[in-house]
């Protein structure tokens, strides 16, 4: 199930250790790679000395130097932390990177890289039986930050057998 290289932004970090779930990140990866860019944004956050703390106690995680980014990925006007993660993983021929924000997906995308958001991540975790139910980590990464439509949960929540077509939700959860 885990892929050899993940490159890591920010958002899902910071989300990811809010409620507590970053360690999904090793059980699926073979090697976190986080740039000093991301590292620094997540430093920023009032609970992001306990991210990186965590982080650092992830045994495949390593901080990489940030790269000079190529004029076609400083085209797209993102963040740093985004910028960095896609630049190195063109560079460093990523196995996936994961990132939330949609323009950054989609400069990702552009460059032919392997995207998983948050919400990915949650769904892959139940689908390996990593966690008993996605849908109630779910409700805490919204209520600690991450915006996601309802359509875009539910769809989800319904790939993972926790709610039938009929939107409601699964007893089992």
């Amino acid at each position: 199930m885990a892929d050899r290289r993940w490159f890591v932004n920010a958002s899902p970090l910071i989300l990811l250790g809010k409620v507590e779930q970053i360690e999904l990140l090793r059980a699926m990866a073979g090697q976190i790679a986080v740039p000093g860019a991301v590292i620094q944004e997540v430093s920023a956050k009032p609970d992001g000395a306990r991210t990186i703390q965590i982080l650092g106690a992830l045994e495949p995680a390593i901080i990489v130097d940030d790269e000079v980014p190529p004029a076609n990925i400083l085209s797209w006007d993102l963040g740093a932390g985004e910028t960095q993660v896609i630049s190195y993983a063109v560079a460093h021929a990523a196995d996936r990177v994961v990132i939330d924000d949609l323009a950054a997906r989609r400069c990702a995308k552009a460059m032919g890289l392997a995207i998983i958001g948050t919400l990915g991540i949650i769904g892959r975790a139940k689908v390996a039986g990593l966690i008993d139910c996605a849908g109630p980590v779910i409700q805490r990464l919204r209520e600690t930050g991450l915006y996601a439509s309802d359509e875009i949960v539910q769809r989800l929540l319904r790939e993972v057998g926790e709610v039938g077509e009929s939107l409601e939700i699964s007893r089992d959860c």
